[in-house]
């Protein structure tokens, strides 16, 4: 069956078709209206290029309405595929958003912790502000000139005596501004006053040539008296010991015939330094020394023998009469050094035998309550010296042998401490008379930041920072939750602040613990802490940044502590480590309490590059003369913070280690606070060091430790030369150095944080310790150090700091601390 269309004859099955591709069209026609909102952004699907894909067509069908079935078809399977590929690509981008949603809500808690972060420094920056204003606000006067007082008369002074201290010193010329201009001269020519002359032109903080501006006046003479007397003036007396008028307007410095503001001092014996006698063993062959002057020859001694004959001694008692010739300075010497105690009796003789007594180490038991001491109110002899009536000499063996054997090594080693530091050679004794008379007077040193010893020099030409910078990769140092503290901006520790109160509130630990009187500290270690509640007070919460109540969250949003807040410098050793100096430096980039970073260049013969790690701190570096690791404990005037991070630049710690130590560090400010521990063992007959895993440790390495600025001033300046350069000749035990020094000063252990043991760096090709001869050199060192300080001054510890929560089961609504520590 056909029907004739137009002329046509077509098939009815043919019809069929037609109809059903009419609907097709249609509706997909309908489909494509449907979503042409969605399509029409997609040039493939636009009329234009649909009307061109059927023009195209070859396949043309006059007697089917121009198309066959077939082309037709295919072109439909065609859309449809087209179509489907669209939507497989809507579903792709659906995803696509939806995972940057999930990053999105993902990040929400991070970006809130950032936006809390900087609300925090918003806060911290105001508060900061706040005290520079209270700062600007303070009203400074220059010190009124001294007052010129005459003597009433009325004043109560010694029966020895109608002059004291103030009344031989004329204050108007010794303003606490003025820093106590020294004038020194000698009144006799011997070759002894030139050289002693020499010595205090040495040591004098500050110099003058001017006789008449001059707050003292050190006139040097070989046992003759002046002919006139004036104000302000030391004779200083290298002869022997002369007679003193009452009336003698001069303060004297001899070793007896002495008033009540004069100073005892032996100087007739003293030339050089010598080793120390080694502390140990406790008992020496006789149990008391004791030397006979000529005034004292009738003294009976048989009763002191008498009460010693069960001592448990070859000699209980050595004794010799000075009248004799065979008892001289070195038969004394002699007979203290074999002596556990060393009685001293009051003598013409006495400053001579009780410094020998100290250097040899015999602890001196001194028969009077009135003879005066060197340095006495200054120096705690107390800790040195046992005092007894001579009445009590019968009774004095038996208070020596009730000592306990700690307490008699202690009084040994305080005495030879006191020795070396105030008395052991010409310019130590000159230096500890001015330092006495600086206390007396109450004027500090003129010490300023810029006028410190260690001026340190730029290594790029003129500035201390590189020419160029780059920029640090982002990476965050939040750890899940956890913050670390509040990026502020930088705060020096206040230097100087002790300039009067030395004197007297600190003047016991100057002189005897830290056993260093003779300039103004920039820093005092211990420092007296406020009261817990000063920080919620007007008048005396500037700089406190308190913790408030709850855990750490709280915890991570403020420094708390007993102290203001502060901050820390890390001193970088370098030497021929270009890329993995950039990638330590990269590691301290957004370190919270980071004040600077101080990079010393121990390559003398290379220039550095120009372009460095920029961090949100300045990162200075410092040119030195000499490769030497000694240049790790310098103490540059570039470090403006009390806090110094030792640190090596091969150390990967994480910034929450660094975080931690430093607040351990912030309650134990006198001790070496850090991560690597190190022993000493004895095997045999010898001493090791040991750096096996063990319970108790007595060192921590330098390379990653917490220090006080002024234990570096100490290892430069006071620490015994020899050791010093003991270190650059073998080029190690910087670090071991640096604990006996500390531990010597405080007779304290170092505290260790974390559970960290060795810090290797695997990218590292040269290292000090991968030499074969390391762990050699390490042991002579522990012995030589004994030898020099005459004992080994390490102590043990067996425990180590971590946070309060560190593995403490918190609920869900609290948070630990730090994540892992």
């Amino acid at each position: 069956m056909a029907i004739r269309l137009n002329g046509f004859r077509c098939p009815l099955s043919s019809l069929r078709v037609l109809a059903f591709l009419v609907i097709a069209i249609f509706m997909i026609s309908s489909i494509i209206i449907y979503n042409s909102t969605f399509f029409e952004q997609s040039p493939s699907w636009s009329p234009q290029a649909l009307t061109g894909r059927i023009e195209n067509v070859d396949d043309y069908d006059a007697s089917c309405s121009g198309y066959s079935v077939g082309r037709i078809l295919r072109e439909q399977k065609r859309i449809l595929a087209s179509v489907r590929s669209e939507l497989v690509e809507s579903q792709t981008k659906i995803e696509e958003i939806r995972a940057v949603q999930e990053e999105l809500q993902r990040l929400i808690p991070q970006k809130q912790l950032e936006l809390s972060a900087l609300e925090g420094e918003i806060e911290a920056a105001q508060r900061h502000l706040e005290e520079l204003r209270e700062i600007q606000n303070v009203r400074v006067f220059l010190p009124y000139s001294p007052l010129q007082i005459k003597s009433s008369g009325a004043t109560l002074l010694p029966r020895s005596s109608s002059l004291s201290f103030d009344s031989v010193i004329d204050y108007s010329l010794c303003s606490i501004t003025s820093f106590m201009p020294v004038y020194v001269e000698a009144i006799t020519n011997g070759d002894m006053e030139k050289e002693w002359s020499v010595a205090f032109r040495n040591v004098a903080p500050h110099l003058t040539e001017e006789s008449d501006s001059a707050c003292i006046k050190i006139r040097i003479t070989n046992g003759v008296l002046p002919t006139e007397s004036v104000s302000n003036e030391i004779l200083f007396n290298i002869g022997e010991s002369f007679g003193i008028a009452d009336d003698l307007k001069s303060i004297v410095v001899q070793s007896s015939n002495l008033r009540s503001f004069d100073f005892a001092l032996q100087v007739v014996r003293t030339t050089e330094k010598s080793e120390p006698v080694p502390l140990l063993p406790l008992y020496r062959e006789n149990l008391i020394g004791l030397v006979i002057g000529s005034n004292h020859k009738m003294l009976d001694v048989s009763s002191l023998e008498e009460s010693f004959k069960k001592a448990n001694h070859n000699r209980i008692i050595q004794k010799c009469y000075q009248e004799k010739t065979e008892c001289g300075p070195e038969i004394t010497k002699r007979i203290y050094a074999s002596s556990t105690f060393c009685i001293i009796l009051e003598s013409d003789d006495f400053l001579d035998n009780f410094m020998t007594s100290l250097e040899v180490g015999c602890v001196p038991v001194v028969l009077s309550n009135t003879q005066q001491l060197p340095f006495q109110g200054l120096i705690d002899w107390r800790r040195a010296t046992y005092r007894l009536p001579i009445a009590r000499l019968p009774e004095a063996h038996f208070i020596v042998r009730s000592f306990e054997s700690s307490d008699i090594l202690e009084m040994r080693r305080m005495g030879r401490v006191y020795y070396d530091s105030y008395f052991a050679d010409r310019e130590t004794i000159a230096r500890s008379l001015l330092a006495a008379l600086r206390h007396k007077l109450l004027i500090p040193t003129k010490e300023t930041r810029s006028s410190l010893r260690n001026q340190a020099k730029p290594l790029f030409n003129s500035t201390f920072t590189p020419p160029k910078g780059t920029v640090v990769p982002v990476q965050p140092n939040y750890d899940d939750e956890y913050l670390l503290g509040p990026l502020e901006s930088r705060v020096e520790s206040t230097s100087f602040a002790y300039n009067f109160s030395e004197f007297q509130l600190y003047s016991y630990d100057t002189w005897n613990t830290i056993f260093s009187p003779h300039r103004s500290k920039e820093f005092i270690i211990n420092s007296a802490e406020p009261p817990a509640e000063s920080e919620f007070y007007e008048d005396t919460r500037s700089g406190f940044r308190p913790i408030e109540p709850g855990s750490g969250v709280e915890f991570s949003k403020a420094l708390g502590g007993n102290r203001q807040r502060e901050q820390f410098t890390v001193v970088l050793l370098t030497y021929e480590r270009d890329t993995i100096l950039a990638g330590a430096l990269e590691r301290l980039h957004q370190l919270p309490y980071l004040n600077k970073v101080v990079v010393v260049w121990n390559n003398i013969h290379r220039e550095p590059p120009e372009s460095w790690p920029s961090l949100h701190v300045p990162v200075e570096f410092v040119r030195v003369t000499e490769n030497s690791l000694n240049n790790r404990f310098v103490p540059w005037d570039r470090i403006e913070t009390e806090a110094v991070l030792s640190l090596d630049d091969d150390i990967d710690l994480f910034q929450q280690e660094f975080v931690l130590a430093f607040r351990v560090w912030r309650e134990n400010r006198d001790r070496i606070v850090g991560f690597p521990a190190r022993y000493h063992a004895r095997y045999g007959d010898a001493m090791y060091y040991n750096s096996n895993h063990t319970c108790q440790m007595s060192m921590i390495l330098t390379g990653a430790a917490f220090i006080h600025k002024n234990y570096l001033s100490a290892y430069t300046y006071q620490m015994p030369a020899v050791i010093r350069e003991h270190v650059d000749s073998i080029k190690n035990c910087e670090d071991i150095a640096m604990n006996f020094l500390v531990s010597h000063l405080t007779r304290k252990p170092p505290i260790k944080t974390t559970s960290r043991w060795n810090l290797k760096c695997p990218t590292c090709t040269e290292s000090l310790f991968k030499e074969d001869s390391h762990f050699d050199k390490r042991h002579e060192c522990i012995r030589m150090f004994t030898k020099i300080y005459g004992y080994n001054p390490l102590r043990f510890s067996q425990f180590r700091a971590d946070s309060i929560l560190f593995k403490t089961k918190v609920p869900q609504n609290h948070q630990k601390c730090f994540k892992f520590a």
